[in-house]
């Protein structure tokens, strides 16, 4: 099979996230399996035109910005050059509109939609925007095979007008490195705060929950190992609430560095206003770490409260401070979280992901056979 890949970054991109470890661990499986996978995606500094990443054949162009232009312009000359079987489009920022350039048969990713959140995160003109044109994917997209990574994405998609006949719920795997690791039986005295610092993430949430915390609770630390443009004013606002022997904002970190974080911390917090799924939360549960999550979309399904970890109302940071002083007061039932999260853990894999996308992307082909048929 030939595959188009449309994608606003690739995983060597510096603002690579979730979306992008999803597509390349899924599409350099099938790559591997003997599929021709070609991924069109945005530039950034110093990356080649062209280069082969996992098997993927990579095509770089534009930035963010245009990206939806010059996919409109470009669109034909890729699909003259590889001519694909099926187009993938990797629904996660603004929709490509991907039904109006082509006949092609088309399969649809989508990890979560915005909504409301994105006002959490972007000023109004931009959020505005992207609110807006999530309103118009049913119009475009209407009777396109989809794949969502949650159920709350299948019930998102249902409120915004694509019948649940339409959208195959196909799980984000987890790494067998990470399920390999042995847990650890004792753990640090800090909670664990992983991923890009941005607004909608979620970060200040955490940050003034342990304010809350740590006024009541001595010793215990909050690591946030991640970077973003929330970087510094969070490093002036540690500073401002005296907290610099309690937090540390440590940037970006290597793999094996997160590796260790994740094993030792009593706990990973996840605060985000909006996740299609939650990968460090399942890659914390792979080596025997609970979440203390938001209730919000995505996440609500990668934990499973009061057993493989804990929620709280999202934006509410008493409530986060309060899951953290019980996490901290009851190290029985924080390891007995630990062992369910695991087990949890070990229930999702990214060959099984691989294998449900290929056979999704066959029934797309057979489908659009009989209908030209």
């Amino acid at each position: 099979m030939k595959i188009l890949v449309l994608n606003y970054r690739d995983l060597k991109h510096p603002q690579a996230g979730g979306a992008e470890v999803h597509l390349h661990r899924i599409f350099g499986r099938l790559a591997s399996w003997g599929h021709q996978v070609t991924l069109a995606t945005t530039s950034f500094k110093g990356a080649p035109e062209r280069e082969v990443v996992d098997g993927i054949q990579v095509v770089r162009f534009g930035g963010d910005l245009f990206f939806q232009a010059h996919v409109a312009l470009r669109l034909h000359g890729l699909l003259k050059e590889f001519k694909p079987d099926v187009i993938v489009e990797d629904l996660n920022k603004l929709p490509l509109f991907t039904p109006l350039l082509t006949r092609t048969p088309k399969f649809i990713q989508i990890h979560h939609l915005w909504r409301s959140s994105i006002f959490q995160e972007a000023s109004f003109p931009i959020a505005f925007l992207v609110w807006a044109q999530e309103r118009m994917i049913p119009w475009f997209y209407r009777g396109l095979p989809f794949a969502a990574v949650s159920p709350s994405t299948v019930k998102e998609l249902g409120q915004l007008g694509i019948p649940e006949r339409d959208v195959t719920l196909i799980y984000n795997g987890c790494e067998e490195e990470w399920t390999s690791l042995e847990p650890q039986r004792e753990k640090g005295n800090y909670f664990l705060w992983l991923g890009r610092l941005r607004r909608y993430k979620g970060v200040w949430v955490a940050l003034e929950a342990f304010k809350k915390f740590a006024a009541k609770v001595p010793d215990t630390k909050l690591i946030f190992a991640g970077g973003g443009p929330e970087a510094s004013a969070m490093r002036q606002a540690v500073i401002r609430w005296g907290l610099q022997d309690r937090v540390e904002i440590r940037g970006w970190v290597s793999m094996e560095e997160k590796k260790n974080l994740l094993r030792n911390a009593v706990g990973l917090i996840q605060s985000s206003f909006k996740e299609g799924w939650g990968l460090t939360v399942i890659e914390a549960a792979a080596c025997g770490t609970l979440s203390l999550a938001s209730r919000a979309p995505g996440l609500c399904d990668s934990v499973k409260h009061e057993e493989t970890g804990l929620l709280f109302e999202s934006g509410n940071s008493s409530a986060l401070a309060e899951l953290m002083a019980r996490v901290i007061s009851r190290p029985e039932e924080r390891k007995a979280f630990e062992g369910a999260a695991r087990r949890f853990a070990l229930e999702f894999s990214w060959e099984k992901a691989a294998k449900y996308t290929l056979e999704a992307l066959q029934q797309t082909l057979d489908r659009t056979r009989v209908v030209r048929e």
